[in-house]
């Protein structure tokens, strides 16, 4: 079994998952809006709806490149790129730091909103399943 080919699937897998992440994040903009705009005075929406806004299209855009990166990272997997290592193992850092940060200032009320919950599993699912291939061939990597 080549450790490194298996290893780069899952990273490409992982980067599909990332895309589906972004894609939840930019499809529910417009029906965020609209139960913002139906819970909310106009005076309150106009406040909160560009911050609001502003943050998840950042977080849904953001996590293309990541996305890219990731896949970019399977390659080098595969190839035996010593860099493959450090690009993938940043991402997956970065990517589990979210679930972190989401458990840690959210209330658990939030989590009741299936595309909240579901972002926030597929997220984390994500975060731990780029550490593991990466580790598994981290020698194969550094030499």
């Amino acid at each position: 079994m080549n450790k490194r080919l298996v290893a780069a699937r899952v990273l490409t897998a992982e980067g599909i998952l990332l895309l589906i992440v972004a894609a939840i994040h930019l499809l529910a903009i417009p029906t965020l809006r609209n139960t913002l705009m139906h819970q909310l005075s106009a005076a309150d929406f106009q406040f909160i709806w560009p911050p609001f806004l502003l943050a998840f299209a950042v977080v849904g855009i953001l996590l293309v490149p990541v996305r890219l990166s990731t896949v970019y990272c399977a390659s080098g997997v595969r190839n035996a790129g010593p860099w493959a290592w450090l690009l993938g193992i940043t991402n997956a850092i970065a990517i589990l730091s979210l679930g972190g940060v989401l458990l840690a200032l959210m209330e658990r009320r939030y989590f009741n909103a299936p595309p909240f919950l579901i972002a926030s599993i597929l997220i984390t699912l994500i975060g731990v399943s780029i550490v593991w291939p990466l580790l598994w061939v981290r020698t194969e990597l550094r030499s």
